[in-house]
C-alpha cells in the first residue's frame, strides 16, 4: 500500500480503535500522515497500538458512555493543536431481538451507547474545530441495516437510523463553517462484533458471502479506505451523505 499523505499532519480522533473497523481506520489514518487520538476501552490494546506507530498515534482509553468521556477525547486532541477529523466507530450490536420482549430500559441503554455518544462527540468536535481554519470532517459509522428491513435488529436499527438522520442535520448545521458530516455504513464485516449474538458466524459466513454480488464478507480494511476518502480533501464537496460499503448487498 503506497502512502499518499492525504491527511498529512491533520489531527483525527478515532473511537473504537482497539479492534475491527475502528483499528483499521486508525492505522490507515496514521499511514496517510494523520496524528491520531485513538479511543477504546482496552488500555493495553491501545498502548500496543500506540507503540507500533511511534508517536503518530496517542492512546486515550475511556468508556464513552461515562460522563465527560466524549468531551475528554476531543480535549485530548485539542492539546495537540486544531482538531480536523473524527471517525466514530465505537459501538455494539444487538441481534436476534424479540421487540415484544425488549424492556424500555434496555432500549434506552442501547440508544445511549450507540446514538447519544455520536451526538455528544459530534457536538464536542464542532466546538473544537476553529472558525476560519481548514474546516473539518466528521464520519459517523452507520450500518447497512439502517437501509433495509431485517428482523431481530429493531433496537440496533433505531440507533443506526438515528445516526444517519442526525448526520444530515449536523451537515446542514456545520456546513457554513466548512465542516462536513457524513456516515460510513458497513455491511457484514469479519470483526469481533460479527460474533455478538452470533457465535456460529464462521459457519454462516460462506452462505452470507453468496448473498453479496462480490461474493465475500468484508474485512476491516475495506472500510479504512472509504473513511480516509471522507476525511480527505477528495471529499470537500460531499456532506450529509451515507456511503454504504457492503459488497453490493443493498444493490440487489
Amino acid at each position: 500500500m503506497s502512502q499518499t499523505g492525504r491527511l498529512q499532519d491533520r489531527i483525527v480522533v478515532v473511537t473504537g480503535a482497539t479492534s475491527g473497523i475502528g483499528r483499521a481506520i486508525a492505522e490507515r489514518c496514521v499511514h496517510e500522515g494523520a496524528i491520531v487520538i485513538a479511543n477504546g476501552r482496552s488500555d493495553r490494546a491501545l498502548r500496543d497500538l500506540a507503540a507500533a506507530h511511534h508517536g503518530r498515534l496517542i492512546a486515550y482509553p475511556a468508556d464513552l458512555i461515562e460522563d465527560g468521556s466524549c468531551e475528554g477525547v476531543v480535549a485530548q486532541a485539542e492539546l495537540l493543536g486544531a482538531p480536523f477529523g473524527l471517525v466514530h466507530a465505537a459501538g455494539t450490536v444487538r441481534r436476534g431481538e424479540d421487540p415484544r420482549a425488549t424492556d424500555v430500559s434496555e432500549f434506552l441503554d442501547f440508544i445511549a451507547l450507540n446514538l447519544a455518544t455520536a451526538f455528544t462527540l459530534t457536538s464536542a468536535m464542532l466546538r473544537a474545530i476553529p472558525d476560519g481554519g481548514d474546516g473539518g470532517s466528521i464520519v459517523l459509522l452507520g450500518s447497512q441495516v439502517a437501509h433495509v428491513g431485517v428482523p431481530g435488529y429493531e433496537t440496533y436499527t433505531a440507533a443506526k437510523g438515528g445516526v444517519t438522520a442526525m448526520a444530515r442535520s449536523f451537515a446542514a448545521e456545520a456546513g457554513p463553517a466548512g465542516v462536513r458530516v457524513n456516515v460510513l455504513a458497513p455491511g457484514v464485516v469479519r470483526t469481533p462484533m460479527a460474533y455478538v449474538d452470533r457465535e456460529n458466524f464462521d459457519d454462516l459466513a460462506p452462505g452470507l458471502a453468496q448473498l453479496h454480488p462480490l461474493r465475500r464478507i468484508g474485512a476491516p480494511e475495506d472500510l479504512a479506505g472509504p473513511a480516509v476518502f471522507l476525511l480527505s480533501d477528495d471529499a470537500t464537496w460531499l456532506t450529509g451523505q451515507t456511503l454504504i460499503v457492503d459488497g453490493g448487498f443493498t444493490a440487489v
